[in-house]
C-alpha cells in the first residue's frame, strides 16, 4: 500500500526548506495557496506545530510600528475556513499563518511566534481582506454583466426587423 504524505509534516518540510534557502518565497506561497479550502485543519495543525515546539528566533530589531503597518497594508491575505478556520497573511517581507488564537510570522530568518492578543487582530484582517476582495470581484463581475447585456440590446436594437 503506497505511503501517502502527510500534508502538515509536507508543509512544515516546505517552511523550513525556505528558510534554509533551499526553495523560494514564492515556490512556499504556492504551496500554502494549494491546500484546499476545506483543510483549514492543516494549516490550524502546522501553525500549532511551528509555534509548539523549537522555534528558530526570528530578526525583529529595527521593526517599528510603521514597518508593521506598511507590511500588513500591503498583504494579500487567503482564509480557510473549515473544519478549522485559519489564515495566511503575504507581505512584502513576511508571511503570517494565524488561526485567531495561535499565530506565526515566517521569514526566511527564522519563525515568530504571535502573541494570542495579536492572533485574533491578524485573523480578523484576513478575513477583512477576503471579503472585500470577494465583494471586489462580485461587483466586477455584475459591471461585466451589466455591459455584455447593455451590448447584446444594443446590437439587437441594430437588426431590421422582417416586416
Amino acid at each position: 500500500m503506497p505511503h501517502t504524505p502527510d500534508p502538515v509534516q509536507t508543509l512544515r518540510d516546505h517552511i523550513t526548506a525556505w528558510q534554509r534557502g533551499e526553495t523560494t518565497r514564492d515556490d512556499l506561497i504556492r504551496v500554502l495557496l494549494r491546500v484546499p479550502p476545506e483543510d483549514g485543519q492543516v494549516v490550524h495543525d502546522v501553525i500549532h506545530d511551528l509555534c509548539g515546539g523549537d522555534v528558530l528566533p526570528g530578526t525583529t530589531h529595527g521593526t517599528t510600528a510603521d514597518d508593521w503597518r506598511a507590511e500588513l497594508m500591503a498583504s494579500r491575505a487567503r482564509t480557510w475556513r473549515v473544519p478549522e478556520v485559519a489564515g495566511l497573511l503575504v507581505g512584502p517581507e513576511v508571511l503570517v499563518l494565524t488561526d485567531g488564537r495561535t499565530g506565526a510570522v515566517l521569514r526566511e530568518s527564522g519563525t515568530q511566534c504571535l502573541p494570542a492578543s495579536v492572533c485574533a487582530s491578524m485573523m480578523l484582517l484576513c478575513e477583512t481582506i477576503v471579503m472585500a476582495h470577494t465583494a471586489l470581484d462580485q461587483e466586477e463581475l455584475l459591471k461585466l454583466q451589466r455591459q455584455r447585456v447593455d451590448a447584446t440590446s444594443t446590437s439587437l436594437s441594430e437588426i431590421d426587423r422582417i416586416p
